[in-house]
């Protein structure tokens, strides 16, 4: 999709995944100087010199393993997960030149690259159940021949060589020999396996040595890494005792049943006094790095030749090496004359998700500092909770999980500032409407007040043991309003104190009897300030700030129980403002989200739900809804930002209608998407996922508008059956539509049909239930309540008949998206108290709660009911004394408890 076509483009993307082994590779060639990083389920090209950041971006789950080529030209990623890829990058473009889907059964979890750059190798994710892994062999050949130039009738593009890894020691590390790549090593956390290979064989052959404590009479730690070592015939392993144990040739050694040349562990050396964290070789030398951050070189008799000791960045993960020697390095004759430990520079990430870049000739320097290197980019906080975005300058706040703070320029994509809270546990944060205070609550209850410039304490509070998670300022910067998880709302007011003004705390109310979703303030068209929270019990409580005080505490305004059978709300935000001159321009409207892929227009101040509308359904129910206004000066719309609780964002054009084409969403985390914030200028959306990254996204809202005025431009009738998308039901609805015309005018009338078009209000439940949905009284409200919404969105006081494309809007936007299950009827019966398992209740007290229950039945409805499904006379005959709710599914409902078993068992 062209970039101006996009309504989300990736413009930055903070942090790394600093957890990925050999996560960094070094694309400088002499000729550039860049950097290819993993970042979640992007890989990242970072430009030094220019500071500019290309995604390579394709991957649903995050990237376990990066190689590149020896030209530099390419790289590769590999990920794990049930959409696994391998993906081959051309490094100028950005673009794909191969993707392999399902290169192996459950992806890739290492891989390296042949010193020649001919051959891949790749160690799959181990099979959940069997533990049972794979080592594949692929020709990179084939994998840098774009399809379209592949030989015709040559089917998907499979490995040259394939062997199962025996079961019991997952391998997480496998590199080629420098010196023959037919020979390859890997290893687990107690196993060591060498490969072999030989041209036109389909398999590797392979023996995994014993090693023994007995045998050096010291326990040896969990294996990290191996390697060849280069110009000889022994191999190296990393262990987290921070040793190496030295394999070798056993020669005429040799036992029986073994090859002279099949290696065995002859010592054990000791090169870190902590665990090794990585090892590889760059020309003849071992580096290795270790937790304690030092990186070390050893020539092939492993002698340390230079060691990077001040580097201070953390347990190093990956060492990625340029192409090139130094300038200083890169003549021969000079060669004598200088140090003889000579590699290219190198950049050094580690697990604090810092990258370093490190000048080899560093060494030789007397000055610490100067062998310290220079950091590359500025490193987030490893476990980001929540993000919050100025609302007067292009800067952001996170929050990690540990109690760090930063702010970040996002524009200059740099560490502005923070600060760390030892021994706290970050939860929210937010800031005030002019940015002057930064809000932060934690787990342990405590909330800090801090000034958005320094982010010192301003005041810190702690009124509750149970600890927050969420906040909100008011828009008056002159309460704040905090939730607990004892589902308690917090409140505190900056009120007068002697002669100057300080935050006092006003009171807590226990107004939800479930979690609290969202707590906002908003403003009322009037100008009102008003504090609304909403919770997963399927309440909206609104708080009196006027009759709050210190001494009368929070006082509760009002409150509305959405009624049962509905999704449970997730979400709550104040819709964007209507135009002054329409109808319902002076009510106050709010958007709650559920968990049934609804969006329900709000009027506290009725209350009443006066609309509801299908929400995006890209990925899971909405979590958290943004309003902002359009960045474009060409339009001055109103938009939704979203996100969803596992990897979709997006964005929503206003007002709602439910169509697909007002609305846009995609991938971007891997995993849990923990918050969203617009920019000050409406320009950006970030994004923090549990990955350990931040992203901002670029927002275009005019592929949105053109789309939406492009199905808006289709007809009501075409457009929204395109949406439904059934043409049988299509056709159905219509018949149904047509006759209710009929029965209107009556079915006997004599004079000539009037076929208005349109059928009465009151007709509307019935024409539902002959399409398949049964709502409920109060489901049948809502739909007369959105009816006169439609009304007043067209400027009218009210619509008496409805079109049979509003019908197709309105059954659209309310029918469920999912049926009843067999599963809904056995958590049902939970829920009325049924006990044992399978679940049962007696007939009479099922009986009774379907007639006092929810919306009640009378007895000839139940009766007519129960007659109608199971053909009994009466109740009592219906059903057995005792009902479990699989007699109840299969019996009285219908539904196929088999099906369900066998669903349930997968």
């Amino acid at each position: 999709m062209a970039e101006e076509q996009t309504a989300l483009s990736l413009s930055w993307v903070f942090g790394a995944s600093a957890h990925v082994k050999h996560g960094v590779v070094n694309l400088s060639d002499g000729y550039t100087d860049k950097i290819c990083y993993l970042a979640a389920n992007t890989a990242v090209i970072y430009d030094k010199r220019l500071r500019r950041q290309l995604f390579l971006q394709g991957h649903t789950s995050p990237i376990t393993c990066i190689v590149t080529t020896e030209d530099r030209s390419h790289v590769v990623t590999a990920d794990t997960g049930p959409e696994a890829l391998l993906v081959v990058w051309n490094v100028r473009t950005g673009l794909p030149t191969r993707t392999v889907q399902q290169p192996h059964r459950h992806g890739v979890s290492t891989m390296d690259m042949s010193a020649d750059g001919q051959w891949l190798a790749t160690v799959s994710a181990a099979d959940p159940e069997s533990g049972e892994q794979e080592v594949s062999l692929w020709s990179m050949a084939a994998l840098l021949t774009p399809p379209e130039a592949a030989p015709p009738g040559q089917g998907p593009l499979r490995p040259l060589v394939t062997t199962l890894v025996p079961a019991g020691d997952v391998q997480h590390s496998i590199r080629f020999s420098p010196n023959n790549p037919a020979e390859l090593i890997s290893n687990g956390r107690r196993r060591v396996y060498f490969w072999s290979w030989a041209p036109g064989s389909p398999r590797f052959q392979y023996y995994s040595p014993p090693l023994r404590s007995r045998d050096f009479k010291q326990s040896v730690g969990d294996f990290v890494s191996s390697v060849f070592v280069p110009g000889t015939t022994q191999a190296l392993t990393a262990t987290t005792d921070g040793d190496l144990v030295v394999w070798d040739e056993q020669g005429i050694a040799a036992q029986v049943g073994t090859s002279a040349t099949d290696r065995r562990a002859i010592k054990l050396m000791r090169i870190h006094n902590c665990p090794i964290t990585l090892l590889a070789t760059v020309g003849d030398f071992i580096v290795s790095g270790g937790e304690d951050g030092y990186v070390r070189f050893f020539d092939p008799l492993l002698r340390i030749v230079a060691w990077f000791e001040d580097l201070a960045a953390g347990p190093v993960t990956s060492v990625a090496f340029s192409a090139v020697l130094p300038d200083r390095l890169a003549h021969a004759d000079a060669a004598d004359t200088l140090n003889r430990f000579m590699v290219p520079d190198f950049v050094v990430a580690t697990r604090n998700s810092r990258i370093v870049s490190v000048q080899s000739a560093s060494f030789e320097e007397y000055d610490a500092d100067r062998r310290r290197g220079s950091s590359v980019l500025d490193s987030l906080l490893a476990d980001v909770v929540d993000l919050a975005a100025h609302p007067t300058r292009a800067e952001f706040a996170v929050l990690g999980r540990d109690g760090g703070l930063q702010r970040w320029d996002s524009i200059a994509h740099c560490l502005l500032g923070g600060r760390a809270f030892e021994r706290q546990v970050g939860a929210c944060l937010t800031y005030s409407r002019d940015g002057s205070l930064l809000v932060v609550g934690f787990g342990s209850g405590h909330l800090h007040i801090l000034n958005a410039d320094d982010c010192s304490d301003l005041y810190v509070m702690r009124n509750t043991a149970a600890g927050l998670v969420r906040v909100a300022v008011s828009n008056t910067g002159k309460h704040i309003a905090a939730a607990d998880e004892n589902h308690q709302l917090l409140l505190y007011a900056y009120l007068p104190y002697k002669h100057t003004m300080r935050w006092e705390y006003v009171g807590r109310c226990r107004s939800h009897h479930g979690p609290i979703a969202s707590v906002v303030f908003g403003e009322s068209p009037s100008g009102q300030t008003r504090l609304l929270s909403v919770g997963g019990d399927g309440r909206v409580v609104e708080y009196d700030l006027a009759a709050s005080s210190v001494a009368a505490g929070v006082q509760v305004a009002s409150f509305y129980d959405f009624p049962p059978g509905g999704g449970a709300p997730t979400s709550l935000s104040f819709a964007p403002p209507l135009a002054y001159f329409q109808a319902f321009a002076a009510d106050t409207h709010l958007l709650v989200s559920d968990d049934s892929y609804k969006i329900r227009v709000f009027n506290p101040d009725c209350p009443a739900v006066e609309a509801t509308f299908l929400g995006p359904t890209f990925g899971g129910p909405i979590s958290q809804l943004v309003m902002f206004k359009s960045p474009s000066a060409a339009s001055d719309g109103a938009f939704l930002a979203y996100r969803t609780s596992e990897r979709v964002v997006g964005l929503i054009a206003w007002p709602l209608d439910g169509d697909p084409a007002r609305t846009m969403g995609l991938i971007a985390h891997p995993g849990e998407v923990r918050s969203i914030a617009i920019s000050y200028d409406g320009r950006k959306l970030l994004t923090a996922g549990a990955d350990g990254t931040v992203a901002s996204w670029d927002i275009n809202t005019a592929p949105l508008e053109r789309s939406a005025t492009a199905a808006e431009g289709a007809g009501g009738e075409a457009r929204w059956a395109a949406v439904l998308g059934d043409p049988d039901l299509l056709r159905e609805m219509r018949d149904y539509f047509v006759y209710a015309q009929i029965k209107t005018q009556g079915e006997d009338a004599l004079e000539p049909r009037d076929v208005p078009g349109t059928v009465p209000v009151d007709l509307v439940p019935d024409l539902m239930r002959s399409a398949g949905f049964y709502p409920s009284e109060s489901d049948i409200d809502n739909l007369l309540h959105h009816v006169q919404y439609m009304a007043h969105s067209r400027n009218m006081e009210s619509l008496e008949v409805v079109t049979l494309a509003d019908l197709l809007c309105l059954y659209i936007n309310h029918r469920p998206l999912f049926n009843v299950t067999h599963a809904d009827i056995v958590a049902a019966f939970r829920e009325l108290g049924g006990r044992g398992d399978p679940a049962k209740l007696s007939r009479e007290q099922l009986l009774s709660l379907l007639q006092s229950t929810g919306e009640p039945m009378s007895g000839e409805e139940l009766t007519a009911a129960l007659a109608a499904l199971t053909g009994a006379h009466t109740p009592e005959k219906s059903m057995p004394v005792s009902v479990a709710a699989e007699q109840f599914s299969a019996d009285v409902l219908g539904f196929d408890t088999t099906e369900a078993g066998a669903e349930a068992a997968t």
